[in-house]
């Protein structure tokens, strides 16, 4: 009797083990975090190749994907501070304060994983050079200022990648500051430092900004953790 008691313990405690298996929330693949926050440029020039208007920003980004079910999201929180000053966003919009950034990844975006991509690539266009990239993707964001919707579904590349930003915020090898145009797009990224790269634009356009849309942000995040990959 007891025997039995003990086999139907063990099969109960089996089935129920199955059911919390299956009930359990997917595991996300990929867990990245990044803080020390830097803003490049602003309208006219969003990418400041010379590092001449890269300014610190305080704030952190969240990422969050699950390839299972190719689905997540990322969260930045950043604020202004008195050395970036305004950010400037479009030809009239300015921001301050707390700002934050919230997306999520769909099914339908596409996503990156250990790539080359930028320059020559054919991965993504040449406004970068090459970089080698752990995880990268594209997404749709939302901007909240002081809590309050501002900007509604700007589209979004991002990368956690090979650094290409020196301390300065320059983007240069050998004294030479990076161009679209160099025939030579290789060479500048760092392989012993990592950096999370968020560059997004409206799809407005406008001629008179680089990139050419009505409004454009780049934010680069100089230390990245990843806490989880697949």
């Amino acid at each position: 009797m007891a025997y039995r008691i003990l086999i139907l313990s063990l099969v109960v405690g089996l089935i129920a083990g199955v059911l919390i298996l299956l009930n359990a929330p997917p595991s996300p693949g990929w867990i990245v975090k990044a803080d020390h926050p830097l803003v490049v440029g602003g309208y006219g020039d969003n990418f400041s190749y010379s590092g001449t208007d890269v300014r610190p920003l305080d704030g952190k980004l969240v990422l969050v994907f699950a390839p299972k079910t190719h689905t997540g999201t990322i969260t930045v929180s950043i604020t202004t501070t008195e050395k970036s000053g305004p950010i400037t966003l479009s030809s009239k919009d300015s921001l301050t304060g707390e700002i934050t950034l919230s997306s999520r990844i769909t099914p339908d975006d596409r996503i990156i994983t250990n790539a080359d991509i930028y320059g020559d690539t054919g991965i993504r266009g040449p406004e970068l050079p090459v970089t080698h990239a752990l995880l990268a993707g594209e997404s749709t964001f939302d901007l909240y200022l002081s809590g309050r919707l501002a900007y509604k579904n700007l589209h979004g590349e991002w990368m956690a990648a090979q650094a290409l930003r020196k301390e300065d915020g320059a983007i240069r090898k050998s004294g030479l500051y990076y161009s679209p145009l160099l025939r030579d797009k290789t060479g500048f990224a760092d392989p012993k430092r990592m950096e999370f790269t968020l560059i997004l634009h409206s799809t407005e356009p406008d001629p008179e900004n680089d990139q050419p849309y009505t409004a454009a942000l780049q934010l680069v995040f100089t230390s990245v953790t990843v806490n989880q990959e697949p």
